[in-house]
């Protein structure tokens, strides 16, 4: 089976916002968890519905907000969803934005990124420090192929939003159409009707799947693009 073409993001350059000095110790005191609205994208539900033992729908329906697949669950406390008594439950598939808090990532559509820093919990144990650098700390947060991944969700978000701004008439408030795009983004979904079309095998490897999901939206968004993936 072939690889997408979908292009992945460059490395920033030195003297990049990622070169500021910064540090943090984390205390594990899970103050951090609560009262978070926690953003998530097609490849980290796919990530935590692996590591579930479930499919990128069922973990939609039974751990995001409406099913949507866009933000998690909390419970009635407040709390994340999967924050347990000994702490985070899916911790080495944490989404990017628990990896790099404090932290808070912007990007623009022509690839620039910035920093801040997120408001912490007022008991908040964690110890923020100038020791090493933004990109010294996501490295070691495990955080750099969230972030890639990310990125290249938002350009198709960009990429589609830019269509949909210049042919206004594709445009739809129908529900059955939001219906259809809230599966699109569905990875398991959308990769198995895919793959079922073509007659082809599904991709195991998630960062293939990933790339999959990708070509086929960028496909709704250009039916005469050709995919990569045979």
């Amino acid at each position: 089976m072939g690889q997408a073409t979908v292009q992945e993001p460059a490395l920033p350059a030195v003297g990049t916002p990622r070169q500021e000095a910064f540090g943090y110790v984390c205390q594990r005191c899970s103050r951090c968890c609560h009262d978070k609205t926690i953003q998530i994208n097609p490849y980290e539900v796919a990530r935590l519905a692996r590591r579930l033992g479930q499919s990128t729908t069922a973990f939609r329906e039974a751990s995001t907000v409406d099913a949507a697949g866009t933000r998690l669950k909390q419970t009635a406390a407040g709390s994340c969803v999967f924050l347990g008594e000994e702490g985070c439950t899916v911790h080495s598939d944490r989404p990017a934005v628990c990896r790099i808090y404090p932290l808070q990532l912007f990007t623009d559509s022509d690839g620039g990124e910035w920093f801040e820093h997120a408001e912490p919990h007022p008991q908040s144990e964690g110890k923020i420090t100038k020791d090493g650098t933004i990109a010294a700390f996501l490295e070691n947060q495990g955080a750099i192929p969230f972030i890639a991944a990310s990125e290249l969700y938002f350009r198709w978000y960009c990429a589609a939003k830019h269509s949909v701004e210049t042919e206004p008439e594709t445009a739809s408030d129908d529900h059955s159409a939001l219906l259809a795009a809230t599966a699109l983004l569905d990875m398991d979904l959308a990769v198995a009707k895919h793959c079922r079309a073509l007659g082809i095998a599904e991709p195991k490897d998630l960062d293939d799947r990933m790339q999959c999901h990708l070509e086929i939206l960028y496909q709704q968004i250009d039916p005469s693009r050709r995919s990569a993936i045979r």
